[in-house]
């Protein structure tokens, strides 16, 4: 590599995209945890409540979903014990941080061929973006969706340098990190009978079959998986399944149809390159993969099998359940080892030109990214200001249904009691005054009906909407009924057109909309404030719930 230099561009180039998601991502984080984050605390709490070290163990390893998740518990538990109090912005630094560090195995895998420097600009800028929103922000997606992802490519590196033996214990961090890690154990007996190591591979045999025991032990099944359902339809079982690895085009289009046919044509990419070396290995009996090679398939096995577990689960429920934001990083991750790949195709002059097209699109990729997501992952930020201040006044979080109110109340009361998470009203001190300038805000008000399904049933819920359509700005609506503390609710802004932004330079269009459900409050005559960059008004409209 070092014929070819590392200019100080091309070494800015590859870490700017590195520092502009940690930036982003931290920005946008907020000290409130955010739905099944809740997990996580009342993991601390509870582990607190016993004293017999398996009897905590037994409650860190208590099944969430179709998961044991003691690694993200343990690290809940350790921000804890360190700072006196859990920091959600940590644990999603953390997350980040472990997901950042996926670049060096491409990196590895990149220098295998003694490529230019350059053409590796286009990764960091193709796998940091914010298109999946939830692994972005939201602490336990992090902690398990990205992190699992690590522990695989630190799996199938270790097994691409012979190092089974550590190998098998990342496979038993994974287990326990995310539901699909004990099928990281296919993957290391799958490499090791084909490095002709018999004996390795028996060793993973058994100790697979020993975690296997302790992970299903007293196991359930997942409240959103129906495998029967989702095999009574094999056309959109499979379709699903290359739609997972395809929800890249979600950037620009719902259309699943789009998903399925990169993810197709990514698959594609990838066989043509494996399917002839595993043949080279039937032909030639005592010859093995190079260290890229087993990377590579490793990587391919991890991916196929969680694309599997994904589609067999989730698709009863349609394919847009595999595009969900928490699935849709795995797109990148694929398409970064594509580009690898196609790259080993080419000779030097095509692999110049290719590389330097696919880095004109990974820049333009990413900034689009951002520019399509952030009114999403700033709406979510937003709710949990909104929430923080909601539940110091009154004990609720207006995000969440009545139903998860009350199972979550008890819990969290203790949790912020014992100082395990602390709290902040942002807005302490804003509208004090009932009598602040009125201002005729032009609100429009409807409702709608939401529904959502899971594998035991549907549910409705009854949502009230107040929309507006010439404010600018970042706004908070304030709810108050008679002289209590009001509530407080974020609005969803809608982002520019592309041809719009260049024009006005403005990232959002004017207006804004604000959804709640109206279980969550007291019936009354509500007075409505708005807080809109950082000044306070009430406007001349009412709200009846």
């Amino acid at each position: 590599m070092i014929k070819y230099g590392r200019p100080i561009p091309v070494i800015f180039a590859i870490f700017l995209p590195i520092l502009l998601y940690l930036i982003y991502a931290i920005s946008n984080s907020a000290p409130l945890f955010y739905a099944d984050d809740f997990q996580l605390l009342n993991t601390v709490l509870w582990v607190q409540e016993v004293d017999g070290f398996w009897e905590k163990l037994a409650i860190l390893m208590n099944q969430h979903n179709e998961h044991r998740i003691l690694l993200p518990r343990l690290l809940t538990l350790l921000d804890y014990k360190i700072e006196g109090s859990i920091n959600w912005k940590t644990l999603i630094l953390i997350g980040n941080l472990i997901w950042i560090g996926n670049l060096w195995f491409f990196w590895k895998g990149f220098s295998h061929f003694k490529w230019p420097v350059w053409m590796f600009i286009a990764i960091p800028f193709i796998f940091l973006q914010p298109q999946y929103i939830d692994n972005v922000t939201w602490s336990i997606s992090i902690l398990q969706q990205s992190v699992i992802i690590f522990w695989f490519s630190l799996l199938t590196y270790l097994c691409s340098r012979n190092r089974y033996n550590w190998a098998i214990l990342v496979a038993v961090i994974a287990t326990f990190t995310h539901g699909n890690g004990i099928f990281s154990f296919i993957i290391g007996i799958t490499l090791a009978l084909l490095d002709r190591k018999k004996r390795t591979a028996l060793i993973w045999v058994v100790v697979w079959l020993i975690v296997g025991v302790i992970y299903f032990w007293h196991f359930v099944k997942g409240q959103n998986a129906d495998f029967g359902k989702s095999f009574s339809d094999p056309v959109r079982l499979i379709s699903s399944f290359f739609a997972f690895f395809g929800s890249l085009t979600r950037i620009r289009t719902s259309n699943a149809n789009a998903a399925v046919l990169l993810g197709t044509g990514m698959a594609l990419i990838l066989a043509i390159y494996l399917i002839p070396k595993l043949n080279a290995l039937r032909l030639k009996p005592m010859s093995i993969l190079n260290g890229f090679d087993k990377m590579l398939l490793g990587n391919i096995l991890f991916l196929g099998i969680t694309g599997a577990l994904v589609s067999v689960s989730r698709s009863w429920a349609g394919i847009e359940t595999v595009l969900a934001p928490r699935y849709q990083h795995y797109a990148p991750y694929v398409l970064c080892w594509v580009y690898i790949v196609v790259l080993s195709f080419l000779n030097i002059r095509s692999r110049k030109v290719v590389a330097g097209l696919f880095i004109v699109f990974a820049v333009l990729f990413n900034a689009l990214s951002y520019f399509t997501y952030n009114t999403d992952i700033q709406y979510r930020k937003n709710w949990r200001v909104a929430d923080e201040s909601n539940w110091i006044n009154h004990v609720v979080m207006l995000d969440y249904v009545g139903s998860l109110n009350r199972n979550i109340k008890e819990t969290y009361q203790e949790v912020v009691a014992a100082g395990i998470c602390k709290m902040n009203d942002n807005f302490r001190g804003v509208a004090q005054s009932d009598s602040l300038k009125q201002v005729a805000y032009d609100l429009n008000f409807s409702q709608e009906t939401i529904r959502n399904e899971d594998a035991s049933g549907a549910y409705q819920y009854q949502s009230q909407i107040i929309e507006n359509n010439n404010l600018r700005g970042n706004t908070f609506i304030y709810l108050k009924s008679g002289n209590g503390i009001g509530y407080w609710l974020p609005t969803r802004r809608q982002h520019s057109g592309i041809l719009e932004f260049l024009k006005t330079g403005k990232l959002s269009k004017p207006g804004f909309r604000a959804d709640f459900l109206q279980e969550n409050f007291p019936a009354g005559v509500y007075k409505i404030g708005l807080y809109n960059n950082n000044k306070f008004s009430w406007a001349t409209q009412t709200l009846s719930l």
